[in-house]
């Protein structure tokens, strides 16, 4: 695997777009204006044949899978501008470090992860809806961000200030939680975008290396075990602290 370069620290919402973001977000708000026009005014049907829809339903058609990333529900508007400032605060820092041809395969390698999931999980589940939008990538650059850099600070809600690994953390627990509790019908969506980025960022081979994944266990039970030790500085010797 290609070692990523790291995300520089003090990282900060609105550090800018680059140029390709810039244009990513002109095509999305383009397409999302003229959904809504076509959706609420005309009152076409068109929209809702973008979306993917589940397998075995008369719906379905296999360019749904290349369509249903650029098409947002047109009547949640609200819930389209949260991605778009999603998509700001997080796709530049990634871009700058992996590069503009790698954020692309990862924003959209995630979109079709989450469809080949979302599809899988469909045909074994009646639990199944149309789905369409970048949530899924977003929630890659979400967590590639955390692994990239997980010490970054981060302002969750512009006020209280959070390790950039624990956000990342945190997405995978809620979605899965969600996913799990059926509280969520696109959740299968979301977790193949969330495995896909992973994947993306470890390269197959190596996040599926047994080996790999035992050094990380016995790292991990290493910082347990330094983590029980306390230094006391004795008054004997300031100079030689005291082991407990």
């Amino acid at each position: 695997m290609t070692p990523r370069r790291p995300i520089q620290a003090g990282f900060t919402f609105g550090a800018g777009f680059t140029p390709l973001g810039k244009k990513m977000l002109i095509l999305y708000a383009a397409i999302y204006v003229a959904e809504l026009i076509f959706f609420h005014w005309f009152r076409t049907p068109m929209v809702s044949l973008l979306f993917l829809h589940p397998l075995g339903q008369p719906d379905f058609h296999f360019l749904q899978i290349l369509t249903h990333p650029f098409i947002h529900d047109p009547t949640a508007p609200l819930a389209f501008l949260i991605h778009c400032l999603v998509f700001y605060f997080f796709s530049a820092p990634v871009e700058r470090a992996v590069g503009s041809r790698q954020f692309l395969m990862l924003f959209y390698g995630a979109a079709l992860g989450a469809a080949l999931c979302g599809l899988a999980f469909s045909l074994m589940s009646d639990f199944a809806a149309p789905f369409g939008g970048m949530l899924p990538s977003l929630l890659a650059l979400i967590v590639v961000f955390g692994l990239l850099n997980p010490n970054a600070t981060i302002l969750l809600m512009f006020i209280i200030p959070i390790r950039a690994k624990y956000i990342s953390y945190g997405t995978l627990l809620i979605t899965l939680l969600t996913f799990l509790a059926k509280a969520n019908p696109n959740g299968a969506y979301h977790l193949g975008g969330i495995l896909f980025g992973w994947l993306w960022l470890m390269g197959p081979r190596h996040a599926l290396d047994y080996r790999r994944l035992h050094m990380m266990y016995l790292e991990w039970r290493l910082k347990r075990k330094k983590a029980r030790f306390r230094v006391i500085d004795g008054d004997k010797d300031k100079d030689r602290p005291t082991y407990h």
